[in-house]
């Protein structure tokens, strides 16, 4: 499973990491070219699916700038990488910061502590929107008991794997 190889103990190929980064770069491209056509697909058509005009216009100007967004990201997971690939110098640099022991535990306890902050800001963001929207205190509330969800997911699924 590849979260194993994201947080186990075992030895890293590197090689095949950046292999996979390319993999996701692609795909990442192909939902930018996706949400982008979209976009410019459902232009015209977006004055009739929302009642007012500045809505849709929102809608595709979203669309369209994340489709950008996503399609230069990929693009340049992928340059790099495949940079990263043929320089066996930068390679070499890479191998080691990523299977440095210390550079994981830093990496895994900035994931931990991320995760305590996020779960804590959504609650918060509970409380406070309350007093501005019911819609937005559904919203949150259903983001946190997916986030809860996975949090329970992954632990039992570490705990077996571990």
């Amino acid at each position: 499973m590849w979260l194993d190889q994201l947080f186990r103990d075992e030895p890293i190929n590197f090689e095949k990491r950046c292999q996979m980064r390319i993999k996701f770069g692609i795909g990442v491209v192909v939902l930018g070219v996706i949400a982008i056509g979209t976009a410019v697909f459902f232009r015209d058509r977006m004055s009739v699916l929302y009642l007012q005009e500045s809505a849709g216009e929102f809608i595709y100007q979203f669309y369209f700038a994340l489709g950008i967004g996503m399609t230069a990201g990929g693009l340049m997971k992928i340059r790099r990488n495949l940079r990263v690939l043929k320089d066996p110098a930068l390679k070499k640099r890479g191998e080691v910061a990523e299977t440095d022991e210390r550079n994981r535990l830093l990496g895994l306890r900035c994931w931990a502590y991320a995760g305590y902050s996020m779960f804590l800001l959504l609650y918060l963001g509970m409380l406070a929107s309350g007093f501005i929207s019911v819609t937005v205190v559904r919203t949150l509330m259903v983001v946190s008991a997916v986030y809860a969800l996975l949090l329970f997911l992954f632990r039992r699924m570490l705990n077996r794997s571990m």
